[in-house]
């Protein structure tokens, strides 16, 4: 009975705060417009795969009905792209393009969707300095700062509304001194708090996850309920943990203002200034190597190579000895030479890149390891994970992509030593990359530490509210 007293009192104080009913009408507005970017990037990637696809198949086409038209007596349309050379159909011009599908649930956060390439063009060329580009060309203040989406929503503008609606959840009433009258009936400090909270909480997360659960609706996200169910369980948690820690300083016995202040610090020092913290000693103590580095090693390396070409090819076969049936050893064609200089090359940059990988593994492990002292961190990646737009996933589709590479020039390696000519029978044998999603549990695994550091803290939290609301006598 005093529960469901204190919470129709709550409703009409709600009603009758018309700055209050600003703020959230405001708040619900910027989730509209945060999901309406998430969809709009959403379809962009979708368009974006399609064109790929296309793309692929065209290409295809075109050079079985060049191929096809070589062999009944045409010339090559050009003798410098003739299709029956493996440099040429295995080359740039005849590159499949790998591409990653969106996650499940992009248009709830874009993630490093907009950063990290998506797709990539593979081809007999395809090295390292290939992953260091990125496929699209962006604002580079939208890389930088971010899509404005449902998980920077989240992230970053829900635990300010959170702190604007209880940071005075229990000074206000000490200050109007109707805190004694209250705690003369026969309800509890703790049970007038929890109650007014858990109101608070059910409005606020109740809108995030009406907005999320509309957008997956929308974009057949409910496709992958795991994920659905992932990405609610971090609302709802990241969200207590702010009302936890408010009721915590409303404990404190202190003014309003200064749990205004004191929160807002809060809000300051574990969604801002940790998370800039950790990455900037990141990049400080692991600096990444410079891509000069890199474009001066191919250079050098290339230049080198082609003064070496004979050598080489003779190292390469030495190497790859199932490789040299079929290449004359006195005298190799270019295209044998050719592909040799490219392997010295490719061998080369792997071993810069070697450094520039194991300095990014050492910024990601530091990170890693101080992620859990932000709420912020642990609840991004939770998001992200369930959204599929985080590191994991991409990381994962670039394994794939190097792979897929790997057995592109096992297919056309072969020709170009033996010097042999390609025909239209040929095409329908091409690799074909398939990529392979991640498993539900895999995510679920990778998830569940965030979520639990996350959980961790918001029991922490919980634990100080408890006992301080305890201590809470009407006459204070």
């Amino acid at each position: 009975m005093a529960a469901r007293t204190i919470l129709r009192n709550e409703w009409r104080l709600l009603m009758a705060d018309r700055p209050l009913k600003i703020v959230l009408g405001l708040f619900v507005i910027l989730l509209g417009y945060a999901l309406t970017n998430g969809v709009l990037w959403l379809r962009f990637q979708e368009r974006t795969v399609e064109a790929t696809r296309t793309g692929n198949a065209e290409r295809i086409h075109a050079f079985e009905q060049e191929l096809e038209a070589i062999e009944n007596g045409a010339e090559p349309s050009s003798p410098f792209a003739d299709p029956r050379s493996p440099l040429v159909l295995g080359g740039p011009s005849g590159s499949h393009t790998a591409v990653l599908e969106p996650g499940p649930l992009t248009a709830l956060a874009v993630g490093q969707s907009d950063l990290l390439p998506y797709y990539y063009d593979v081809n007999v060329y395809t090295n390292e300095s290939s992953f260091q580009q990125n496929g699209e060309v962006e604002n580079p203040l939208n890389l930088m700062v971010g899509r404005f989406d449902l998980a920077f929503v989240v992230v970053y503008l829900l635990p300010l509304l959170v702190l604007a609606l209880s940071f005075n959840v229990l000074s206000e009433e000490r200050e109007q001194g109707t805190l004694a009258l209250t705690l003369s009936q026969p309800v509890s400090a703790r049970t007038v708090v929890t109650v007014k909270l858990a109101f608070r909480a059910l409005l606020v997360a109740g809108m995030v996850l009406a907005v999320s659960l509309l957008g997956a609706t929308a974009t057949g996200g409910f496709g992958s309920p795991g994920r659905v169910l992932l990405w609610s369980a971090t609302i709802v948690t990241y969200a207590l943990f702010w009302f936890v820690l408010a009721a915590w300083v409303n404990t404190l016995r202190r003014s309003s203002a200064w749990n205004a202040t004191v929160l807002v610090g809060a809000w300051l020092v574990l969604v801002v200034v940790l998370p800039a913290a950790i990455n900037a000693a990141a990049s400080l103590l692991h600096p990444l190597p410079s891509r000069v580095e890199m474009i001066t090693a191919q250079r050098e390396a290339s230049n080198d190579a082609v003064n070496r070409r004979s050598e080489l090819l003779a190292r390469y076969l030495e190497d790859h000895p199932e490789m040299a049936e079929g290449v004359v050893a006195d005298e190799p064609g270019l295209g044998a030479l050719s592909w040799a200089a490219t392997d010295a090359v490719n061998r080369r940059l792997e071993e810069v890149t070697a450094e520039h990988d194991a300095r990014r593994d050492e910024q990601i492990a530091l990170v890693r390891r101080y992620r859990f002292l932000s709420p912020a961190i642990l609840a991004q990646e939770a998001l992200l994970d369930a959204a599929g737009t985080g590191d994991a996933r991409f990381a994962d589709f670039q394994f794939q992509v190097r792979t897929f590479a790997e057995q592109w020039r096992e297919f056309f390696v072969p020709a170009i030593l033996a010097g042999e000519q390609m025909s239209a029978r040929v095409l329908h044998d091409l690799p074909r990359f398939r990529p392979r999603d991640e498993e539900p549990t895999e995510v679920a695994r990778r998830a569940t530490v965030p979520l639990a550091a996350l959980g961790g803290l918001l029991v922490l939290v919980s634990a100080g509210a408890g006992i301080g609301l305890g201590r809470v006598r009407g006459a204070d």
